[in-house]
């Protein structure tokens, strides 16, 4: 009997174990993941794929045989509950770590008693004399639970990546697609595709994460100065303007209130770039406390309005920034004339604060 479950476990789930293998191996060669990751959500994929495996292999085993009836009706029932838990885990990975998070489980509880009607009715699923699986009426509400949480993963995903660069996404809206798509042959055709797709994409998603990593700074979220070099190279033609940005008062901060009120102030700032970046505007932390915009084809009224909301967010939290600018035409047509203008004008503002606040201070 053993003999005969294990076939049926690695029969048709090579490619399914060898996933999980890799991204658990993946997992715990990372001790400390960054913020983004939320590695226990990470963790709710994997199991419930492994254990999806094992169900599929243990109703192919309890099919053999019509006495082991109940086992399979068990067995069915966990596959359709483990379904959306797997495409769960995925959307928690993503969803925001601020938000709650427990409302989330509840299609998946209504989901499970569902199936477990199975018992008695013949809604979802049943089994006929013959002993031959039937879909019931109701048999595509677990697809349908899947599907609502995969375009919850396409919203935030859109969301919380709205900034980036259109091929830096490209392959997270593929993925959620193939799940998706997974779903809807698994609904159909009753193929065991869902759970390769889900871990591919857990998989390609860890990785995307691991790589912005490597270009953004870890307190405030921005594009690091390796990125902003990358760009400046990359978009010399299509930058029509700079803005140099320098946090006033720092130093100040550190000394008399410590460096994680430091931190908080930076984070403030960074958030407040945050607010204003788009696909035309892009933010970058360049130095301790130094910043940068790059603007792609920004109209002098548009330009005028991206550093206004971001001097009003600045304002409002109660922190002060020196803020330079240069465009194309000033600099003639050159990027790295835009940046040293850009530079100079930000120092100048930053020099005039310092002598209004040194002023000040004396005459107090």
């Amino acid at each position: 009997m053993l003999l005969t479950f294990m076939k049926l476990f690695g029969g048709e789930h090579y490619l399914a174990v060898l996933l999980v293998l890799i991204l658990s191996c993946i997992l715990l060669g990372r001790h400390v993941l960054s913020d983004r990751v939320n590695q226990r959500s990470m963790w709710i994929t994997i199991l419930a794929c492994i254990l999806l495996v094992l169900q599929d292999a243990l109703v192919k085993y309890a099919e053999m045989d019509p006495s082991r009836r109940l086992l399979a009706m068990i067995a069915t029932i966990a596959g359709y509950t483990l379904r959306p838990i797997a495409v769960l885990g995925f959307l928690l990975v993503v969803w925001p770590a601020k938000r709650k998070r427990w409302f989330l489980w509840l299609p998946v509880l209504l989901n499970c008693l569902l199936y477990c009607s199975a018992f008695f009715s013949p809604l979802t699923f049943s089994y006929d004399r013959d002993y031959v699986f039937r879909h019931g009426p109701l048999s595509w509400v677990m697809f349908a639970v899947c599907c609502v949480y995969m375009i919850l993963v396409l919203i935030i995903i859109h969301r919380r990546f709205r900034d980036r660069r259109a091929g830096d996404t490209f392959v997270l809206w593929l993925c959620a697609a193939g799940c998706l798509g997974a779903v809807a042959v698994d609904f159909i055709y009753d193929e065991f595709t869902v759970v390769s797709a889900i871990l591919i994409s857990s998989m390609t998603f860890y990785l995307f994460l691991r790589a912005q990593d490597a270009d953004h700074d870890p307190l405030t979220r921005l594009w690091n100065r390796m990125t902003f070099y990358e760009d400046c190279k990359k978009y010399r033609n299509a930058v029509t303007a700079v803005a140099s940005i320098d946090m006033n008062g720092l130093k100040q901060i550190n000394d008399e209130l410590g460096h994680d009120a430091g931190d908080r102030a930076l984070k403030m700032i960074g958030r407040a770039l945050r607010g204003v970046t788009d696909k035309k505007t892009f933010a970058y932390r360049v130095g301790g406390d130094e910043f940068s915009l790059l603007l792609f084809h920004r109209t002098e009224e548009e330009r005028i309005r991206v550093l206004q909301a971001f001097l009003e967010e600045v304002w409002r939290v109660g922190q002060s920034v020196s803020v330079g600018m240069a465009t194309r035409e000033e600099a003639g047509g050159s990027l790295d004339e835009m940046i040293r203008i850009s530079d100079q004008r930000m120092y100048e503002e930053k020099n005039r604060y310092y002598q209004l606040h040194d002023r000040r201070r004396s005459r107090s």
